[in-house]
Formats: C-alpha cells, structure tokens, sequence
C-alpha cells in the first residue's frame, strides 16, 4: 500500500511541484491550499507524511503543526519555508514539545533532488 502525503502550502505552483515528486515516488498525495482546512484534512486523510509550509495567510505553519499534533494522529512532518531559518527552529521547538521527533527542514526555494530525498527518507521511515 503507497503511503499517503498532505501537502500544505497557500502556493498552488509549490504544491505542484511536489505533487509531481510525490507522484514520482510513488506516493498518494493530497494537497490543501488554504491552511485553516489543513487539520479536518488531516484528521480525515491521515496521511503518513505531511509537507507543510510555515508561512501562510490567516493561519501559519506554526498553529497547523500544533494543531496536527494535538490530535495525537502520528505521521512524519517535514517543514518548508522560505523565510529565515528562526522561524524552522521555533518550529522544531514546537515539535520536540509534543514529542514528535525533530521534523526535516526544507528551505525555498529548494531543489527537487533536496525534496526527492527527504521525502523518500520520510516515507521509509513510516
């Protein structure tokens, strides 16, 4: 059975763009584009991996993946963004705080082969 990747990124071309590798990968994928549907996405799709942008209008990177891991459903997280790297860590902070192990981090705008191969790695550690 493919394992299952959320994509979570305002961007449609971004979410695209790693459809497209996911799709390479053999990945089933689902994308969502407006973050405030990211969790009720999440909780009904339950994914193995979620690739999840940090900056996004009305609601960020940050509030999502709390919200993901209030709901206690485990999957592998990789974190994007194309900001500065302060707004990874807190992050991460947020990760180790729920107990989720330090999520991969991927800087915009990035390589496919970067994305090809933490994704591969996400999806065989599931």
């Amino acid at each position: 059975m493919a394992k299952k990747l959320l994509i979570v990124d305002d961007q449609p071309g971004i979410a695209k763009t790693i459809a497209s590798i996911a799709r390479r990968l053999g990945l089933e994928f689902r994308a969502v584009h407006d973050p405030r549907l990211a969790v009720a996405e999440f909780i009904e799709y339950q994914p193995d991996i979620v690739i999840l942008d940090m900056i996004m209008p009305e609601l960020d990177g940050i509030d999502v993946l709390n919200e993901i891991a209030l709901t206690g459903q485990p999957a592998k997280i990789v974190l994007t963004s194309g900001y500065g790297n302060a707004y990874l860590a807190l992050a991460a902070g947020v990760a180790r705080f729920h107990g989720i192990e330090t999520p991969p981090m991927l800087r915009k705008p990035f390589r496919s082969s970067e994305l090809e191969a933490l994704l591969g790695a996400a999806a065989g550690s599931c």
